[in-house]
């Protein structure tokens, strides 16, 4: 049986100074607390931010975890992992915050649920730091989550990568992926993984995690070659789900972007054979006309969101 004090959260860190208080208080403010909180310090150079840590670790709840060399939130993220005493492993990115019940909330729901491997909830979307938006969680489906938008190449991904899990899960998948870096999906690379497991998990319907996305470190620009690593690691899933239409389709965008007339001819063959299936949307015919300057130019000036 999962107990409230078998919970560890793990917050990595890279010179996020002393940003890294309000993640922390958040966390020792909090209805239920862990069992521990592990920080990892991605061998942050910034003076505070080392300040910070060394401070905290005078806290008995608050463990260190000194990376000598940076590695990227996922490799940092194993480090914490690994560390860890608790079955329940909550990651909390140094930027953001914990509203207050959320432990109660994540602890009660395994509790309620033992053989989940993960829970998701509601969470709190600051752009600014007056602003507050409620983000009410669909159901979490791999195959919807990895189709595009409506008159869009986004992904339609919507599972945020600080989602609660247990130790075993994380085990089982061989934990995050530390070649993905920060400039990639590495937290959507994990949860395709686990998901494709097709594990056991719950929906919390309340708010668990709060976002401050106007702070930044935490909300990059998502370009199409961050899909083209996770489609070229995963396009087996894709297959399997009857997306292998969209996997060419994001495959040939990126082709076009790089300008690899080789691959663009592949992706283009192979694209058609799907179309002649029957197997398209609107975003494969456009990915098809698009001229390769075309999308160059528009991706100047534009994100690809997940």
């Amino acid at each position: 049986m999962i107990k409230h004090n078998t919970i560890s959260v793990v917050i990595t860190c890279f010179n996020e100074g002393k940003l890294i208080y309000d993640a922390v208080n958040s966390v020792l403010e909090q209805s239920v607390l862990p069992l521990e909180i592990i920080i990892v310090n991605d061998a942050s150079k910034n003076e505070a931010t080392i300040n910070v840590c060394k401070e905290l670790e005078q806290n008995s709840l608050i463990i260190i975890s000194w990376r000598s060399l940076n590695g990227g939130t996922a490799a940092a993220r194993n480090d914490g992992f690994q560390a860890a005493k608790g079955e329940i492993l909550v990651p909390l990115d140094a930027d953001d915050i914990l509203p207050n019940d959320a432990l109660k909330f994540i602890s009660t729901s395994f509790i309620a649920h033992p053989d989940a491997g993960f829970v998701y909830g509601d969470y709190i979307r600051q752009d600014k730091p007056d602003s507050h938006l409620n983000v009410k969680m669909e159901r979490v489906s791999l195959a919807t989550m990895l189709s595009s938008k409506k008159l869009s190449f986004s992904s339609q991904w919507t599972l945020i990568g600080t989602t609660p899990l247990t130790r075993n899960l994380w085990e089982s998948v061989g934990g995050y992926d530390p070649d993905f870096g920060n400039q990639d999906l590495h937290d959507v690379e994990f949860w395709i993984r686990v998901l494709a497991t097709k594990c056991t998990y719950y929906y919390i319907p309340e708010n668990i995690y709060t976002w401050r996305k106007y702070l930044g470190s935490n909300s990059r620009r998502v370009t199409l070659l961050s899909w083209d690593r996770i489609v070229k690691k995963h396009f087996n899933i894709y297959s399997q789900l009857g997306l292998e239409y969209r996997a060419y389709e994001l495959l040939l965008l990126s082709s076009k972007w790089l300008s690899n007339k080789e691959e663009i001819d592949l992706y283009t063959k192979k694209l058609i054979a799907c179309v002649r299936q029957g197997k398209y949307q609107l975003s494969t015919l456009i990915a098809l006309v698009i001229p390769t300057w075309l999308l160059q130019f528009l991706a100047q000036g534009a994100s690809l969101r997940r």
